[in-house]
């Protein structure tokens, strides 16, 4: 079984994932949502709103350093 959370993102789940971590994961459209959960990289937290998982928060940290460089 391949790992979602390894699979290539495109620029509207990379957007999705940077607005839930800015915590403003109103902003993300339903279908992008859907990806990060079924990736593992976003969950839902205690109050109802999506949050990253470690996955998710290792992932942007990846990306945001290959843009650095």
């Amino acid at each position: 079984m391949t790992n979602r959370s390894s699979a290539a993102l495109g620029f509207a789940e990379v957007s999705a994932l940077r607005r839930v971590a800015d915590g403003r994961s109103k902003d993300v459209k339903v279908e992008h949502l859907k990806a990060l959960f079924a990736m593992g990289l976003a969950v839902v937290d205690q109050n109802g709103r999506a949050s990253l998982t470690i996955d998710g928060q290792q992932r942007l940290r990846a990306l945001a350093a290959q843009v650095i460089r």
